[in-house]
């Protein structure tokens, strides 16, 4: 049984600035940013030596070798950093794929950042609207392995499995994604498929 649901497309106005011709931007240091371009673009250069390179060889090896879930290695590393340094900033990310940063920065006790866009999730809308499911679970599982910390790809994948028939991995879409989500999943389109699935998979 196949199931279609529209999704409102949301859409906002962008904000142009002007901004003058960039000049040559110089940086030192390991890993020191460099903003060049009218787009403000950041180039972030690391250099690690021989030994350090062995090390994280050695941590992708084992990640390998033990098969270890890639989402839950993310997440315990999210866990030590934070017990390590508290004051690391930490990105939320909201249901069209937008973030935000909050934390201490260099030169104030508290930054704000705001990013990202809502390309992604207008494709998931677009290929969902139009029964497209086999190419929306293509895209979503995209979107989980590349930025698993955004949790509307996971109720995307819900859509499609749905919407091909396989209830039981729509339920397993959704059970993670409710084990996971927060106050910015609850407004405009994911509310409206979360509520969709958790009707549709009673």
């Amino acid at each position: 049984m196949r199931c279609r649901l529209a999704l409102l497309l949301l859409f906002t106005m962008p904000c142009w600035s002007q901004t003058g011709p960039a000049g040559e931007a110089k940086t030192t240091g390991a890993c020191s940013p460099a903003v060049t371009g009218s787009k403000n673009t950041f180039t972030i250069k690391c250099e690690i030596d021989k030994k350090q390179g062995q090390q994280m060889l050695g941590i992708l090896n084992k990640i390998l070798a033990n098969q270890l879930d890639p989402d839950a290695v993310m997440a315990k590393l999210d866990e030590i950093l934070k017990a390590v340094n508290p004051n690391i900033p930490s990105r939320t990310y909201f249901c069209d794929g937008k973030w935000r940063t909050a934390g201490p920065g260099a030169h104030a006790a508290l930054e704000v950042n705001m990013g990202g866009d809502d390309s992604a999730y207008q494709e998931m809308v677009r290929l969902n609207n139009s029964g497209q499911y086999a190419d929306l679970l293509t895209a979503c599982l995209a979107q989980i392995r590349s930025t698993p910390e955004w949790l509307a790809p996971r109720l995307f994948c819900g859509l499609a499995y749905l919407g091909t028939g396989d209830k039981m991995k729509a339920k397993d879409m959704l059970r993670e994604f409710d084990s996971r989500t927060g106050p910015a999943y609850d407004v405009g389109g994911c509310k409206q498929i979360s509520d969709h699935l958790h009707k549709a998979l009673q």
